[in-house]
């Protein structure tokens, strides 16, 4: 089962890259991207622009998941890919089971991320891969990547609804007096596809869900840009104000000021107030992390090479700069915006999974 798993990278990253894939269908009526691929389509499309190398995308952090899990925990290898619902014995303790989640989490946001970099990852070069799959704060510190709005709660879920709603009531159905008759054979089928599209209805929404979770980085907010932009704080220390010039109002100037002396002020001195005094740094703090500004040089190791042309881009990712807040808000969005039908996307997986 272990190179069986290995074989179905290909497959695994072509399921990836159409679950995780974003047209808007205002971007497509006014022809800023194409129309949302199908299964084979976007199969088609790695082999042109990738090649070979594209189908073997998230090849290493799936035997790392697969080796790490047959020293540490039992991993169910009859899901035989990296699937959002996490592939463990059912027969596991309710802790174990937990433990388990919370790692596959980190192992699940690899091989995703690996799967659909713009950059191609150099396996013989591990600290700039982990620049690519994670931003600087999820490298400073490893634990928010747990704290990614959604995600283990959507994991959760989804092993939840298998194990203590798809599996007890199979088992029940397998273990039925019914079973021993012809009829009650038939019975017992139409029972079995019941329950395993009562449990589609709500796990295949959780994977897409889940896929388009697991590729939104988490940036920290401004203390992201702040970290790692020293040149551009250099730059606003140099146009920065001076003292007198921002130095907050007295109390009784703030009884005296109006909202119209104010206006007045703006339009009669406007050569007083800084021109750079409203730069992008200097935002106020933001309340959800944002992708960081583009560097100068057109590139950036987190999120590819910038500019690229649609035509050449593998699969159309969600803005960064426009986070997912939640669960709810993922799924709201994703059918506002494209559509209900993208949340059911390679839906019989999920149906078959409820048979392992």
């Amino acid at each position: 089962m272990f190179l069986w798993s290995v074989l179905t990278v290909p497959f695994n990253g072509v399921v990836v890259r159409y679950r995780a894939a974003s047209h808007p269908k205002a971007s497509v009526e006014d022809g800023s991207i194409p129309p949302p691929p199908t299964f084979l389509n976007m199969t088609k499309r790695v082999w042109r622009l990738q090649g070979i190398e594209g189908f073997t995308r998230g090849l290493m952090p799936t035997i790392g998941v697969i080796v790490f899990s047959m020293l540490f925990w039992r991993f169910d290898f009859t899901k035989v890919y990296a699937s959002p619902s996490p592939p463990f014995d059912s027969w596991a303790g309710l802790i174990s089971n937990l433990v388990s989640t919370f790692i596959y989490a980190v192992f699940l946001v690899a091989i995703y991320r690996s799967i659909t970099s713009p950059r191609k990852l150099d396996v013989l070069n591990a600290r700039e891969a982990l620049h690519v799959l994670f931003s600087l704060h999820e490298r400073k510190k490893p634990w928010v990547i747990f704290q990614t709005p959604g995600l283990l709660a959507a994991l959760l879920i989804n092993l939840g609804v298998h194990h203590l709603f798809t599996q007890p009531l199979i088992n029940i159905l397998i273990s039925s007096n019914m079973y021993f008759s012809t009829t009650g054979e038939s019975g017992i089928t139409g029972g079995f596809m019941l329950v395993a599209l009562l449990a589609t209805i709500v796990r295949a929404p959780l994977e897409v869900i889940t896929t388009r979770l697991a590729l939104q980085r988490n940036y920290g907010g401004i203390e992201f840009v702040d970290a790692i932009s020293p040149a551009v704080e250099s730059t606003v220390t140099q146009v920065a104000p001076s003292p007198a010039a921002t130095s907050p109002p007295t109390a009784a100037q703030e009884t005296q000021k109006t909202v119209e002396t104010e206006l007045s002020e703006k339009v009669e001195y406007p050569v007083e107030k800084p021109v750079e005094t409203t730069t992008a740094p200097v935002q106020p703090v933001q309340t959800v992390p944002v992708a960081p500004p583009a560097t100068p040089n057109g590139a950036d190791l987190e999120r590819g090479p910038l500019a690229i042309d649609s035509d050449d881009i593998v699969v159309h990712l969600h803005n960064e700069n426009e986070p997912y807040l939640g669960l709810l808000d993922c799924a709201k969005r994703i059918v506002a915006e494209e559509g209900w039908p993208v949340l059911y996307r390679m839906w019989f997986l999920s149906f078959l999974g409820s048979f392992v």
